[in-house]
């Protein structure tokens, strides 16, 4: 097993959010990897706790694993946009390269779960990814930067699919939907 590469992980503070830039926000003011993953985290133990507090079976030790580990190979990768994602034959073999470089191949099976989906945790963890992504959309065009509107509304229309179906009861995902609107409407959870 390859020790754990810390400062290498680490560079997911300074990667900015490819997408973003893309779409005219500059790198100075563009989101990071690691402040897109905070959120994630943040948002999905709020969301998980509400779930669990409300009677729901979800795992929310695993759904902050799963949160903090679902960009972490992009310290080694860079930030892939999703267009340019679809074109390699093989990003589950180079996401796993990319966790052994980090000495964290003990946790391809988390990444595995996340990227196959069906459980309610890795459901959960793509939900507040398309959340934060969302919010960050949001305050992106509060700033003036309205060439950010055509990916928030292809976000905006993907939660509104994952919030719809998933594996979770449906009184879960009225709970979640329910509390996604509020945190839309409000900025708060």
């Amino acid at each position: 097993m390859l020790e754990f590469k810390y400062e290498l992980a680490m560079r997911v503070k300074n990667i900015a959010r490819t997408g973003w830039m893309m779409r005219g926000v500059p790198p100075s003011e563009s989101e990071t990897v690691a402040e897109h993953s905070y959120e994630v985290a943040v948002l999905a133990l709020v969301l998980g706790g509400r779930l669990r507090s409300s009677g729901f079976q979800v795992d929310v030790e695993k759904v902050l694993k799963l949160a903090l580990l679902h960009d972490i190979v992009e310290s080694i990768t860079g930030d892939i946009v999703k267009a340019v994602k679809e074109r390699i034959p093989n990003p589950r073999a180079i996401e796993v390269e990319a966790l052994k470089e980090l000495g964290m191949e003990e946790y391809a099976q988390l990444l595995e779960e996340l990227e196959v989906g069906g459980s309610a945790e890795a459901y959960l963890v793509e939900v507040c990814d398309n959340l934060a992504t969302l919010l960050q959309a949001i305050r992106y065009v509060n700033r003036g930067y309205t060439q950010v509107l055509e990916l928030a509304e292809s976000v905006r229309r993907r939660l509104e699919k994952l919030l719809t179906s998933g594996p979770l009861p449906r009184e879960a995902l009225n709970l979640l939907r329910e509390t996604v609107s509020n945190l839309l409407i409000s900025g708060e959870a």
